[in-house]
């Protein structure tokens, strides 16, 4: 399936792009520059993954992603120009199956040792806003 992600374009944590979510790899300035975003996504539409009963907890090699483009456009919905401009993007994995896990919120954890880069792009115009 495939499975769509925020993350930076060059900063790498675990050597795969790092996502706005995790403070290793990311430069210290847009650590800081997207704080904001990540207290604003503690609330029930935005659960951290151990928050949601589908999803428990993160697997040591698991990363956050979505099941669809609209559910990580309507996550993230607001913060896109911020992200775009700290360096991040959409990138798209092909990832087996047996290799996702769906939560309840269009969050999907996937196993980065199975997935395979098919695309990456800024923010869609057309999505923003």
């Amino acid at each position: 399936m495939k499975v769509w992600r925020v993350a930076h374009s060059e900063a790498r944590y675990q050597d795969f792009p790092s996502g706005p979510y995790i403070e290793e790899g990311l430069p210290e300035k847009v650590d800081q520059n997207i704080d904001g975003m990540r207290w604003a996504h503690g609330d029930r539409s935005h659960p951290e993954p151990h928050h949601d009963a589908s999803l428990q907890r993160i697997l040591p090699r698991e990363r956050c992603g979505f099941d669809s483009e609209s559910a990580l456009y309507e996550w993230f919905k607001g913060y896109e120009e911020l992200l775009r401009e700290n360096g991040f993007k959409v990138w798209v994995y092909e990832v087996p199956d047996d290799k996702v896990r769906v939560g309840n919120f269009g969050q999907a954890l996937f196993d980065q040792d199975h997935s395979a880069l098919v695309d990456s792009y800024d923010f869609k115009k057309e999505m923003v806003g």
